[in-house]
């Protein structure tokens, strides 16, 4: 005799089965995706997401830098982890007959260490590993490995987002960007690229609160530029190591006076400069 509450209980045990990674007869389920763009978030391990701690469980191949694989580690064990490949992304997608005879050589060697990573990944998802390429920050953020999404397109890529420095930052000033005295807006930029159109001097024109990613740029020009936009009076703040917790630091001034409060030289890679008047606006006056 046929028991009314069995087809229930047995769609509940598939469901429970595919939710823990199982299938239904209680093998290990397989991956959704077999290539991961995943973002670690910038600072702390205790930034990455739950969902990039989830596909990092399921991987069997990570690619990072040594400086993730050490921050990571404990998420690491028991994974193929590979350190030797960064920044593959100048001249990516462009033909090298065109790159100018004095970055040419570059060009060629960045283009033989791309082939070697590609063919290094194609190789693993063949034999059926997960593969995961761990980025710091959020990898579609001034990412260097976002050039991976149009190379492996057909391997149908997933990205995990991970929390910016950008977000750090707005948590170490501790203020909302999007909240100025008289603009609503936020810029993210970084330094001007050739060929790229919207120049530090066109966007300072809006007067809209802009944060910078610097990445090495130089300080003293980027002031120079957005002074031709923002009076000099305009407060600015620097933030460096956004997500560390024992080397977070802000600096405050204006851009009148930034340069003489830091000397470029002693800033690290990682600074964000922040320009705009949402830095000293407030609902209500102080007390």
């Amino acid at each position: 005799m046929n028991h009314p509450i069995l087809p229930t209980l047995s769609r509940l045990v598939l469901i429970v089965a595919l939710c823990v990674g199982l299938t239904a007869d209680g093998r290990a389920a397989e991956p959704a995706a077999r290539f991961y763009l995943v973002g670690a978030g910038p600072g702390e391990p205790d930034l990455l997401t739950l969902r990039a701690v989830e596909v990092l469980s399921s991987a069997e191949v990570v690619f990072c830098s040594k400086r993730l694989a050490e921050r990571f580690g404990d998420y690491l064990e028991g994974k193929r982890v590979v350190t030797g490949y960064w920044r593959l992304f100048p001249y990516y997608g462009r033909d090298l007959s065109d790159v100018p005879p004095a970055e040419r050589a570059e060009a060629e060697r960045l283009a033989e260490q791309r082939a070697a990573f590609i063919a290094e990944v194609r190789a693993a998802v063949e034999q059926g590993a997960t593969v995961v390429v761990l980025d710091s920050g959020d990898p579609l953020i001034y990412g260097p490995w976002e050039w991976c999404l149009e190379e492996f397109e057909d391997l149908d890529p997933v990205v995990v987002p991970g929390l910016s420095s950008f977000n750090a930052a707005n948590a170490a000033l501790r203020r909302g960007p999007t909240r100025g005295k008289h603009t609503k807006s936020v810029i993210l930029s970084a330094d001007d690229w050739p060929g790229k159109t919207d120049t530090i001097d066109r966007l300072a024109a809006m007067q809209a609160t802009m944060v910078l990613f610097t990445m090495r740029a130089d300080l003293a020009d980027f002031v120079e530029k957005l002074l031709l936009g923002y009076p000099a009076e305009t407060p600015v703040a620097i933030v460096q190591h956004a997500g560390y917790a024992d080397r977070e630091q802000v600096i405050r001034a204006t851009l009148g006076t930034i340069l003489d409060v830091v000397a470029p030289e002693d800033l690290p890679f990682e600074y964000l400069l922040y320009v705009g008047d949402f830095l000293d606006h407030r609902y209500r006056p102080r007390q």
